[in-house]
């Protein structure tokens, strides 16, 4: 047992002192007072459970109105890991709550094995970092749907995702506005909602076409040539 007080501890495992404390108060570090009241740490308590893997299932939604899918998820996913992170949020922000507190765990050297539905859940894009993150101490992502696409699908998806997100933020800013002031009744008309959305059905229509690849040519696209 080698017992320190807060500042060696901050040193020697390298945690701010808000993110040790939290330890102390959920028993994930051992603690003991000393009759003036100083709290020494203890760090083999701590260390020794670095070496074995803590499995948290996380779920996510990408808003409020979507509570019942979380819940389906999480009564899925806690057949594998009794802790559960939820969170409400695009798939494109990556300031949620949930995942950020994870990803502070394994930066401060917690082995995770974070057990998801779906990679898209953990993010939409850049889930080689994500994973790269949590590998490091020596977690892992388990991902229970391991279905995978063709490229073209995968791109496909994604595209319409971002289309989704541009439409919304477009439409929120635009509803925002016109409680501001009047709208020009020629731009409105041709609004980038609007146009997003008919390049959205437009990437459907196609899917449906072709059945798996994106044929969208240059001629159907209405654009001139040079």
């Amino acid at each position: 047992m080698k017992l320190v007080p807060l500042r060696k501890a901050v040193q020697a495992l390298g945690l701010s002192k808000n993110t040790l404390r939290k330890y102390a108060d959920q028993g994930s570090i051992n603690v003991i007072r000393t009759p003036s009241g100083q709290r020494l740490f203890d760090l083999d308590s701590f260390t020794g459970q670095l070496t074995k893997q803590t499995a948290v299932a996380y779920a996510r939604v990408s808003s409020k109105g979507q509570k019942p899918d979380l819940e389906c998820q999480v009564e899925y996913l806690s057949e594998y890991a009794s802790e559960v992170v939820r969170d409400v949020g695009s798939g494109l922000n990556y300031k949620r709550k949930g995942l950020r507190a994870l990803l502070e765990r394994a930066v401060c050297g917690e082995r995770l094995k974070i057990v998801v539905a779906s990679r898209d859940r953990i993010a939409r894009f850049g889930w080689e970092l994500v994973d790269f993150i949590v590998q490091k101490p020596g977690g892992e992502i388990v991902v229970l749907d391991q279905r995978v696409g063709s490229a073209e699908e995968e791109l496909t998806q994604d595209l319409l995702h971002i289309l989704h997100v541009f439409s919304c933020r477009m439409y929120g800013r635009r509803k925002y506005k016109s409680n501001q002031v009047e709208e020009d009744p020629v731009l409105s008309y041709y609004s980038a909602e609007e146009l997003v959305q008919a390049l959205v059905r437009r990437i459907e229509k196609d899917l449906q076409q072709d059945g798996r690849t994106l044929s969208y040519s240059r001629d159907d696209s209405g654009l001139e040539s040079d």
